[in-house]
């Protein structure tokens, strides 16, 4: 989980780095929604998880490693697509803010 420092160091204002924060721990035990923007410009609204036995694939089974993890860079911040049934990834200053619940 990246720290309020490290965000702040990356260019993520204070409160945006807070939600961040907020993001990564909610997801860690729930399926959160949140929105970020893409590559192309536009707007992704997402259902995201750190939880593993949340973390069901497209044929309906748990997902499960299947070797060690790539360590990833400080800018971005990795979830497990609860839609789609598998990992994605933003960047910390595309980060838009939770979804109202």
């Amino acid at each position: 989980m990246k720290t309020k420092d490290q965000l702040i160091q990356l260019g993520v204002d204070g409160f945006k780095a807070d939600e961040i924060m907020l993001l990564q721990s909610k997801m860690l035990e729930q399926a959160v929604k949140f929105q970020f923007k893409k590559k192309d410009g536009s707007i992704r609204d997402a259902v995201g998880t750190l939880c593993r036995s949340l973390m069901k694939q497209e044929d309906g089974t748990l997902w499960t490693p299947k070797g060690e993890s790539k360590p990833e860079p400080a800018s971005i911040v990795r979830f497990f697509d609860v839609e789609n049934g598998a990992w994605r990834c933003f960047t910390c200053v595309d980060f838009i803010g939770l979804a109202e619940a």
